[in-house]
């Protein structure tokens, strides 16, 4: 028996040993990144400077509710705040009428002393704080973090000064519409201020948002200056640290903005509980950060990668109570670019393109709240409103969901549709992927097939079976693009194909919806060819691309016919030799030619990196054509256009893809990476797998596999030829090779490793 406690002992020695050590490794990588992942600036920068109605231009932080963004002078620090659900009904502008996010208000820490010089601010991603030391007689430095799981913002004051400082912190509510109500009051300790969305002309809600500060740490006057502002002094020194402390509250439809909530909240608040906050944060950014990494050996490559997963953790997460839009949580102007909305027909849904591959799925998992959330209201508009999104079908209805272009997380829709349909089957890829990557049948039974069955109802009745030849085919008219009218544009065709397909897996998977398939199958026997057509715009290299429709549409520069690669996986390594070639000629001519990667198309740009990285366009054009975006980042590291932001991320995915693709359930291994040396560690893929490998610039060096839900493992010839050796706990497992294919069996929670022999 001692014997046996003592195995026990070593094996689970072993086994923390291990984890400690991998854990070690990980932050020693990223600790070597801490100054790529720090954005400096040496001179403030005022509201002018950061001012946006789309991405954030300054330093930021964000919780998945709460989003910040700061500006400053040589001796203040104002914290703009905004909560994801704090959203007015009944604002109207070029972009329609309907619901639009707003910003809540803000906070302003002034420290009352001269100015001296010696000014620094910055952004760090790695331990997600904001750090200011001000350019004062008096110097005061200023460190800021928000809460993972409440919304309690922190900024901690320090000073190496024996005098007194005096600090003034303003809480204030709204930014500049008086549409928009505010009160401000001071109860006990406690400066608090709310603002109200709109109450008049048949709004459908109203919400509240609250913003509460404490000083902890110092004795407090405070005043209410107006009725949208408090005032609060003290003074401080060496001999002890201030904590300012900001609760964001409220938001929603219940037009209640919970200021009890937020009072006990930080009259609870004391040092012991600030540390445990503080740890809690910590443990849950590095337990973020070392989910996934990838080493690309360029700085402008890594940077722009790390800086992605950081606005992705801090947009979204399990802590949203909704799901923000193309910006996030950083909504900071009355009159946010496109109402702040989740844009349905590309633009949100690449902002979490990545996540899956990242190893960071639970992400998506608000998006997948919101769009299960207006379901309902997507089949009533399939219903009623097939002829606003288009004349010719006035009178008529389908079953399934019909979309319009935007939407607001709250859980509402506005806009037009711009004569799409395919702003509901654009959601198809995401919830497929959440099985695909996780393995989670569950999802799959309750979520995922259920949303693309309501697609493939609306495709039943929409699509057009009409005479083709000596047989039939099932044709689609609707809008390729924002308000055109296409007859077979392969954008649509290939999420007819794509929803037509996973029905026909996912049913067989679960054992339903037999009687269903044989039409799902004919659908896709008896799709339209894509249009084949030679270049009209100068310069080209005379090759033949594909077009956007059936007329042969060839402008503008964007690629919008090659969603067959990307979202939709239609087209892909294993594809026909031919349309392959294809797909590279047509992102060549607009991406290249047209120079639709950097100017034209940069709108969709990042998106067509993945389906270059898909069908193996030059590395080297890829790796270029990012360097260039790259490079015009703001000082906060985002690539910023005026309309858009999170689908910038879309980076991660285009590296994970060179590095990495799981392909009809074969990974590839770097497919189409530099002749540069690279590695990733714990990418995720399909199948459930999380794959760790190094590449010297012309083979693999090291691969390890983990296998979360024990699927057979396949891969595509790792060592060009060689065989190869699968490793389980140091003991050989049995592989077989078929056409180039290595496979073999795995274990749930196994891990592997695959050398050359």
């Amino acid at each position: 028996m001692k014997l046996e406690i003592f195995g026990c002992l070593l094996m689970l020695a072993a086994c923390t040993g291990e984890k400690l050590a991998k854990e070690n490794a990980d932050m020693v990588f990223y600790e070597r990144k801490k100054s790529l992942m720090t954005a400096v600036w040496k001179a403030p920068f005022g509201y002018e400077q950061v001012k946006s109605n789309h991405a954030p231009l300054g330093p930021y932080l964000g919780n998945g509710d709460v989003g910040i963004v700061s500006f400053t002078s040589v001796g203040s620090q104002t914290l703009q705040l905004s909560k994801v659900d704090f959203v007015t009904d009944g604002w109207e502008d070029w972009a329609g009428k309907g619901a639009a996010a707003l910003p809540a208000g803000g906070v302003q820490i002034v420290v009352e002393s001269d100015s001296v010089g010696g000014f620094l601010y910055e952004m760090d991603e790695l331990n997600a704080e904001l750090r200011m030391k001000s350019g004062t007689v008096l110097p005061v430095v200023m460190k800021t973090w928000i809460g993972t799981e409440e919304n309690i913002i922190v900024t901690e004051l320090s000073t190496c000064s024996k005098e007194p400082v005096s600090i003034t912190v303003d809480t204030y509510a709204g930014d500049t519409s008086p549409l928009y109500a505010t009160t401000a009051a001071i109860q006990g300790n406690v400066a608090q201020v709310t603002r109200r969305t709109n109450t008049e002309g048949g709004i459908r809600w109203i919400s509240q948002v609250g913003i509460s500060t404490r000083v902890l740490g110092a004795d407090v006057t405070s005043e209410q200056l107006s009725d949208a502002k408090v005032r609060t002094k003290f003074t401080f020194s060496n001999q002890k640290p201030v904590q300012i402390l900001t609760y964001v509250s409220g938001g929603g439809m219940d037009n209640n903005a919970r200021l009890a909530e937020a009072y006990e909240a930080l009259k609870a608040c004391d040092v012991s509980r600030l540390h445990a906050l503080k740890a809690e944060k910590e443990a849950w950014w590095k337990e973020m950060w070392t989910r996934s990494y990838v080493e690309t050996n360029d700085s402008l490559l890594n940077r722009h990668y790390f800086s992605s997963i950081y606005l992705l953790a801090s947009a979204y997460n399990s802590h949203s109570p909704a799901c923000g839009g193309m910006y996030g949580v950083w909504n900071m102007d009355d009159k946010m670019m496109y109402h702040g909305d989740i844009h349905l027909n590309y633009n949100s849904q690449a902002g979490f393109y990545s996540v899956f591959s990242a190893n960071r799925p639970e992400l998506a998992m608000p998006f997948y709240d919101f769009i299960e959330k207006m379901v309902p209201e997507g089949r009533r508009r399939a219903r009623e409103e097939m002829g606003i999104m288009h004349p010719s079908w006035k009178g008529k209805s389908c079953r399934g969901i019909l979309f319009p272009v935007c939407g607001l997380g709250i859980g509402s829709f506005y806009g037009e549709y711009w004569q799409q349909t395919m702003d509901a089957p654009f959601n198809v890829p995401l919830f497929s992927w959440y099985y695909e990557y996780t393995g989670d049948e569950t999802f799959l039974r309750e979520r995922a097939y259920p949303f693309i069955r309501e697609c493939g109802d609306f495709y039943e009745d929409y699509l057009d079976k009409e005479p083709f030849g000596d047989s039939y085919r099932y044709s689609i008219t609707t809008g390729g693009h924002e308000d055109s009218w296409d007859l077979n544009p392969p954008s649509d065709l290939a999420f007819v194909e794509q929803t037509f397909r996973l029905l026909l897996r996912y049913s067989g998977i679960l054992g339903v919806d037999e009687e269903r398939r044989a039409l799902w199958q004919d659908i896709l026997g008896h799709l339209p060819a894509y249009k084949v057509i030679m270049p009209t715009q100068e310069p080209n290299l005379g090759l033949p691309v594909y077009a956007k429709n059936e007329a042969g549409w060839d402008w503008p520069s964007h690629v919008i016919q090659m969603h067959p690669v990307y979202p939709c996986e239609i087209l892909h390594f294993h594809s026909d030799s031919t349309a392959l070639q294809l797909a590279r000629n047509t992102l060549y001519y607009y991406g290249v030619s047209q120079n639709g990667l950097t100017e034209t198309m940069n709108e969709l740009g990042l998106s067509a990196f993945v389906m270059g990285a898909r069908v193996g366009l030059s590395p080297d054009i890829l790796v270029e054509k990012m360097q260039t975006l790259i490079r015009r980042a703001g000082a906060n590291f985002l690539i910023a256009d005026g309309h858009h932001c999170l689908e910038k991320t879309t980076v991660v995915e285009t590296v994970n893809s060179m590095m990495l693709q799981s392909v009809e359930g074969v990974l590839h291994l770097f497919p189409c990476w530099l002749q540069k040396p690279a590695s990733f560690t714990r990418l995720r893929t399909k199948g459930a797998f999380l794959v760790s490998a190094s590449y010297d610039g012309e083979k693999l060096t090291a691969l390890q596999i983990e296998s979360e839900k024990g699927n057979i493992c396949k891969l595509c010839d790792p060592w060009q030829g060689k065989d190869v050796v699968v490793l389980e706990d140091g003991q050989p497992v049995s592989v077989r090779r078929e056409n180039g294919i290595w496979s073999f069996e795995t274990q749930s929670g196994c891990l592997y490793e695959v050398v050359p022999r």
